[in-house]
Parts: C-alpha cells; sequence; structure tokens
C-alpha cells in the first residue's frame, strides 16, 4: 500500500530548497562586487587623470543597479519570465549611464558585459538578443564620452575580451539557473507523484470496499425489508428473517476487519527491496542475508518487515553509515522457543541518534508494536561506532 507524504520529509525537503535558493542567490553576489568595484579601480589612476565626479556617479549607480539585477534572477528563480518593465528597462539605463561615467573603456565594457550576463536570462530570447545587440554597440557610441585617447585596434582588442569575458561570466549564471530549475521541477514531479500516490490509494480503498460490503449491504437491505413487513403476518418467519440480517451484519464485520487488516500488512520481499534501494541512493551498500527461501506466517512476516522498515529509517536519519546489514536468522533456543531474529546493523551511527521520540515513533513505537507480537526489540552501539537493531519474533 503507498503511503501519504510524510510531514518531516516534507519539511526537510522545503529547507533544502530554501538553504539551495539562498545559494544561488549569493553566488550571484560576486557580479554585484564586480558592478561595485569596477568604480573604484579607476581611482588607482590617480586623481589627476580622472574626474572624481565620474568616479562617484558610476560608484552611486552601480550599487542600485546590482540590486535590481539581483531582484530580477530572483524574480526569475520564482518562475517570472517576463520581469517586471521598469526594473528592467531602468537596469539597463542604469546601466548605460554607470558605462558613460566610467572613463577607461575597458571599466564600461566589462562593466556592461557583467549586467548582460545576469540580465539576458531574465527576459525572454527575442528581447534578450535585442538587448545584447544593443549593448555590443554601447560601447563604440560612448567613445565620445571617454576623456582618454581612444586607438580602434586596441579599443577592438578590449571590446573582443570583454565580450568573450561576459560569456565566461554568463556561464555560472545559467548553470545557476539551469540546476535550480531542475531541482524545482523534480521536487514538484515528487509532490505531484506522492499526491497521485494518495488519490489512487483511496480510490482503491473505496473500490475495494464498495465491492467488498456492495453485495452484503444489499442483502441485508432487503431482509431487513422482508422481515419488517412479515411481522405481523408471520411472526416466526420475521424472526427468521433477522437471525439472516444478524449474520449478514457478522459477516460484513468480519470482511471489514479482514480488508483492513490485510491492508496493514507489510510484504517482507517487498519492504527489503524497497529499502535497499532507497539505501543505495543514499551510498550506503546493503547486505541481505536468509531471506531466500524464507517462509513465515503472514503476521510474522508483517511484523519483520516492520522491524526492516523502522531500522533501515534509524540507518538514513541517525547515522553516516556507508554499510548496512540485514540478517535473518531462524532460531531455536531463545527466550520465547523457535523465533526468527531479524537484525538490522550499520557502521556509522551518530552521537545522540538510533532513539525514538515518542511512544508512537522511532524505536519506542517499534518495540511497542514487537512487544505485542510476543516478541522482544534491542539497540545497542557496537565496536567501531556502529549500531545493532534486533528483534526477536516468536514463531
Amino acid at each position: 500500500m503507498n503511503r501519504g507524504i510524510d510531514p518531516a520529509e516534507s519539511r526537510q525537503t522545503e529547507r533544502k530548497l530554501r538553504v539551495a535558493r539562498r545559494i544561488i542567490l549569493g553566488s550571484m553576489l560576486f557580479v554585484l562586487l564586480v558592478l561595485v568595484g569596477l568604480p573604484l579601480t579607476e581611482l588607482t589612476l590617480g586623481t589627476d587623470k580622472v574626474a572624481l565626479w565620474r568616479t562617484l556617479l558610476a560608484e552611486a549607480v552601480a550599487v542600485p543597479l546590482g540590486v535590481a539585477l539581483m531582484a530580477m534572477f530572483r524574480d526569475r528563480m520564482d518562475g517570472r519570465r517576463d520581469p517586471r518593465p521598469w526594473l528592467y528597462w531602468g537596469s539597463i539605463a542604469m546601466a548605460a549611464v554607470a558605462a558613460a561615467a566610467l572613463q577607461v573603456p575597458i571599466s564600461g565594457m566589462f562593466f556592461l558585459g557583467a549586467w548582460w550576463a545576469v540580465g539576458v536570462f531574465v527576459a525572454s530570447r527575442r528581447r534578450g538578443a535585442a538587448v545584447s545587440a544593443l549593448l555590443l554597440a554601447l560601447p563604440w557610441a560612448l567613445i565620445p564620452f571617454s576623456p582618454v585617447d581612444v586607438r580602434f585596434v586596441p579599443f577592438l582588442v578590449t571590446w573582443a575580451v570583454s565580450i568573450a569575458w561576459a560569456l565566461m561570466l554568463s556561464a555560472g549564471s545559467l548553470a545557476s539557473l539551469w540546476l535550480w530549475d531542475v531541482t524545482n521541477d523534480a521536487v514538484k514531479g515528487q509532490r505531484a507523484r506522492a499526491r497521485l500516490a494518495v488519490t489512487e490509494e483511496r480510490l482503491r480503498f473505496a473500490r475495494d470496499m464498495h465491492d467488498l460490503l456492495g453485495h452484503s449491504l444489499s442483502a441485508l437491505a432487503v431482509k431487513a425489508e422482508l422481515a419488517s413487513r412479515l411481522v405481523d403476518r408471520a411472526p416466526a418467519r420475521a424472526a427468521a428473517e433477522m437471525e439472516e440480517v444478524h449474520e449478514l451484519a457478522r459477516k460484513a464485520l468480519q470482511q471489514v476487519r479482514t480488508a483492513v487488516s490485510g491492508y496493514r500488512e507489510v510484504d517482507l520481499a517487498e519492504e527489503v527491496a524497497s529499502v535497499g534501494a532507497v539505501l543505495a541512493a543514499n551510498g550506503t551498500a546493503v547486505s541481505v542475508t536468509g531471506l531466500e527461501g524464507l517462509s513465515l506466517p503472514p503476521d510474522r512476516e508483517s511484523l519483520a518487515a516492520w522491524v526492516v522498515r523502522e531500522g533501515v529509517t534509524n540507518v538514513l536519519r541517525h547515522s553516516d553509515a556507508t554499510v548496512c546489514e540485514i540478517a535473518f536468522t531462524r532460531a531455536k533456543d531463545t527466550a520465547v522457543g523457535r523465533a526468527l531474529v531479524v537484525e538490522v546493523s550499520n557502521d556509522g551511527a551518530r552521537d545522540g541518534g538510533e532513539r525514538g521520540t515518542s511512544s508512537g515513533s522511532g524505536l519506542a513505537g517499534l518495540s511497542e508494536r514487537v512487544s505485542l507480537g510476543g516478541g522482544s526489540l534491542s539497540a545497542a552501539r557496537t565496536r567501531g561506532g556502529g549500531f545493532l537493531l534486533r528483534a526477536v519474533l516468536p514463531l
């Protein structure tokens, strides 16, 4: 039976997404530092060669420009494909003003390249292409505003170098956006599959209950109606019909209990295969012994599967294990006679882990379940920093 969405796992997933989002946004701070730092580099040329007011103007524009770029990049991560027009075109205007204020051509070109490395990905491709063409031509249009002598060949080389630098810088922005989109889509797909699994399980349960009880309840309705009509004319027959109603109700109740009990049971082989796949995906090697050819009563098989499930959940949550061993052993001379011993061990327990948090969860809940089945549960650390969960289930 498919299980619903685990609230703890959902919170953990949301927390991972928030951390990933902060890391990606934090990596974009490099562009902000470039925008703020480029005007300051001109001060190293000496105040006699540069106009201080132009440097201060470029610096004053660089700060809000960086903030605008970060805001547009954040909106793009949130799924907004079309940026807010005033923010987008306002940032382009600020980039042009700052590039015109910068007095060294390479500084202005690198400034425009820094904007392009982020701004080209926050809008549609058609708009990005048009803006790219505008920024490619803008350094040539700003030549009259440069206080230094501009020579064609060095300027052309600088222009080409700034384009290559902008392309390399944009690769980081593109990779960050791509990884975020892939991660976000994967999480959304996982949530959708979980919701679909829950919906399918509800439909299956409803269908099974309808098929199971439809005939019994219909028969009960017919018998009850017949008994009500016969109560005055043939009391003896009416009493017989009511006895049949009682028997049908008892059988229907038994069918419901049997069905619900079947839903609660867990298949041992399927559970071992499932947890093995999860451990392998977590980078933990899995060793299973004693399962092949093991034949158990349904209630013992279900209980053993619960031990495996909770034991492996404990490994995932409270260990850094590289190896997990799951062993099934038949024993004769135990405190409960013939028994099945289920052991789940790992080689990397964390300090403070491997313990239940309440009577209804973790090892505490598992201990109650095993005790109700007549068995016993023990959990202890092993030599080398490992952990062993051992359940003895009477047969």
